[in-house]
């Protein structure tokens, strides 16, 4: 099996098409990563640590929610999936 190269497509993520035609954006593992780092290296942020813990709520095929697991599992919190009710 190859490895995972940074360039890579990871997913497609799909519009809705509100403003305009519904379309596809490629996004690669580079992306996704970069993302990630953003959130943990915010500025004037206390850092996210094991300690913490996230409640998730959006789609799984969200962009943002594929950046919070990320962070999730770099940092080792612990999260939860929001099931109704």
């Amino acid at each position: 099996m190859d490895e995972v190269a940074p360039n890579d497509i990871m997913m497609l993520s799909y519009t809705s098409g509100t403003t305009g035609n519904p379309k596809g954006v490629k996004l690669t593992h580079k992306m996704l990563i970069n993302e990630v780092y953003a959130n943990l290296t915010r500025n004037n942020a206390d850092p996210f640590t094991e300690h913490d813990r996230y409640i998730s709520y959006l789609p799984a095929a969200h962009v943002f929610e594929h950046v919070l697991q990320g962070v999730c599992y770099i940092t080792g919190m612990k999260t939860g999936f929001y099931q109704g009710d």
